[in-house]
C-alpha cells in the first residue's frame, strides 16, 4: 500500500485551518505508525486470516473511539455537576527543544474520527 506522508513543518501551509490540519495529518500518521501498525506487526506471521481480521478490527475501534473522544462525542460527567473535555494538542520544539508553536487540534477543530479511516485504510496523510 502506498502512503502519502504528511507534510513537515517548514512545508505546513500558513492560514490557521490548514496549518491545524497538517499538524493533525503529522499526529495521524504518528498515532497509525506507532499504535496501529506496531500492534498489528506483533501478530505472527501464521495467524488465521480471520484472527488477523479481529484484531485489526479491535484495534482501529479502539482507536476511532479515542479520536471520538477527543472530539466530544461522549458526554464525559465528573460528578453531578461537572463534565470532561480532552484536549490535544501538538507542540512543535526546535533542536534545542524549545517549543515553536503549538496547534490545537481538538476538540472540534477538526474530524479526527473521519480522518481516521483516511488515515487508517488509506494512508493518506496530506
Amino acid at each position: 500500500m502506498t502512503s502519502i506522508s504528511p507534510r513537515t513543518y517548514l512545508e505546513w501551509r500558513t492560514d490557521g485551518a490548514d496549518r491545524a490540519e497538517d499538524a493533525a495529518l503529522a499526529f495521524g500518521k504518528d498515532l497509525i505508525v506507532h499504535c496501529r501498525d506496531e500492534v498489528l506487526s506483533a501478530l505472527a506471521p501464521d495467524v488465521p486470516e480471520a484472527t488477523r481480521a479481529a484484531v485489526q478490527e479491535a484495534v482501529d475501534t479502539a482507536l476511532h473511539n479515542m479520536m471520538d473522544m477527543l472530539e466530544g462525542f461522549w458526554p464525559l460527567p465528573s460528578g453531578p455537576r461537572h463534565s470532561l473535555e480532552y484536549v490535544l494538542q501538538v507542540r512543535v520544539r526546535d533542536a534545542t527543544g524549545t517549543v515553536v508553536e503549538s496547534q490545537e487540534i481538538s476538540p472540534c477543530k477538526l474530524d479526527l474520527p473521519i480522518g481516521y479511516w483516511k488515515w487508517a485504510r488509506d494512508r493518506e496523510f496530506r
